[in-house]
């Protein structure tokens, strides 16, 4: 009888295991699907929203490693919502839509101004679509700046889009403006939402709609591609703004998102001159918010690092005594730059945009007793009050080069 009991075992135990590894689940090649890497969303013509959608084609097997680029497809559709969009092109190509290894959401300023609370809320709603994507506000059509993409180092598209971004680490120009940290800010009642500022670059020029302030940024000259550079403020879901590359500097400083920079601060024996700086923040930035008769003030503390990086009018001291005066004239010239330089930043957002993308709201929280209490202050909507003082120190290392040894 034992043995009859194990034989049984055994045999339902096989049973399970035949059943568990059958054919009963849907197997999907990658073959069959489309690979969306980019999604670009503008006012639409016909309908509400025009959708484009940017497909990456596989590259045949025996071009791997050939160096070339791998293909790209640009579709376009317009529909009422994302979701909609997404169905009438599953019915227009012959694979279905895949958006696991989407890396940017591109939104054109036109939409964003009106809100875009609506689509942030149905692309976080799908499984298929990573919070760390990027959002970009894009000054011309989020079409235009799709089809301008053209890497020039790098093969895939998609990895252009992942690095790109993050470039504002190392050069202060733009933030690292991710899909899940937008969808948080929105309904957060500390901060408000930003994100990265897009722009196409035509033939050595700047083509932009009128949004950003492109006068104050950097030109480049290159053939047709984009630049991100600058940030995208927003009031809920609403754009009300755009920040040059030097306030971006200001914003990544206040919120320790920077990791280092080149800055060009004035010579303080000649105005017409500038010396440039390479900075490296630790990440120190202090902030303390005190509410004064119901208004908010807001005092914020600097501390960097920073090295010369070009002296030509200071290596030709020699004496350690005035090299030593010298440097302590560019530490404070250094101070007045980012002490002006923040200060504007936090004017520009509080009495133009009245949004506190700094999140200076998340300091303010210990000045009430309950959260209750700080809901009823209503944080967001009285930050366009407050007042501001900021400090900087600078220390600057690599005194070396002042003697031009």
């Amino acid at each position: 009888m034992l043995k009859i009991y194990k034989y049984l075992i055994i045999i339902i135990i096989v049973i399970i295991f035949s059943l568990a590894f059958t054919g009963s689940h849907i197997v999907q090649s990658v073959d069959d699907l489309a690979y969306a890497v980019a999604l670009g969303i503008d006012v639409g013509d016909t309908e509400d929203l025009k959708v484009t959608f940017q497909f990456t084609m596989p590259s045949p097997s025996g071009e791997s490693g050939s160096g070339k680029s791998s293909p790209a497809v640009i579709d376009t559709v317009e529909a009422n919502s994302i979701d909609s969009a997404i169905n009438f092109m599953n019915a227009y190509v012959s694979k279905e839509i895949n958006l696991s290894h989407c890396k940017v959401i591109v939104i054109s300023e036109e939409v964003a101004k009106r809100g875009i609370a609506k689509e942030i809320f149905s692309l976080m709603n799908k499984v298929q679509i990573r919070p760390d994507n990027h959002v970009i506000i894009s000054t011309c059509s989020a079409q235009k700046y799709i089809e301008s993409v053209s890497p020039s180092l790098e093969n895939l598209v998609a990895k252009f889009y992942e690095i790109l971004p993050r470039s504002g680490e190392y050069t202060g120009y733009t933030v690292n403006g991710e899909l899940g940290d937008f969808f948080t800010k929105i309904v957060c009642t500390t901060c408000e939402p930003c994100a990265i500022l897009g722009n196409v670059v035509s033939n050595g020029t700047e083509e932009s709609s009128g949004g950003s302030d492109s006068s104050e940024s950097e030109m480049v000259s290159a053939k047709n591609g984009i630049e991100n550079i600058g940030l995208a403020a927003f009031k809920e879901d609403k754009l009300v703004g755009t920040l040059t590359a030097e306030e971006t500097l200001a914003h990544l400083l206040l919120t320790n998102q920077l990791k280092s920079c080149n800055i060009s601060v004035p010579d303080p024996d000649d105005e017409s001159k500038k010396i440039d700086l390479f900075l490296t923040s630790n990440h120190t930035a202090k902030v303390q918010v005190s509410i004064l008769n119901g208004t908010p003030f807001v005092k914020s503390h600097l501390t960097v690092n920073a090295k010369l990086a070009s002296v030509d009018s200071l290596s030709k001291e020699t004496s350690p005594e005035s090299s030593e005066q010298r440097l302590k004239k560019v530490e404070q010239s250094a101070e007045h730059y980012l002490k002006t330089l923040l200060s504007n930043y936090c004017y520009k957002t509080a009495k133009e945009f009245h949004s506190d993308i700094a999140g200076f709201g998340r300091h303010a929280i210990h000045n009430f007793k309950t959260s209750e209490e700080f809901d009823e202050y209503d944080w967001l909507n009285h930050y366009q009050d407050a007042f501001f003082e900021t400090d900087a120190k600078v220390t600057i290392k690599s005194g070396f080069l002042l003697t031009g040894t």
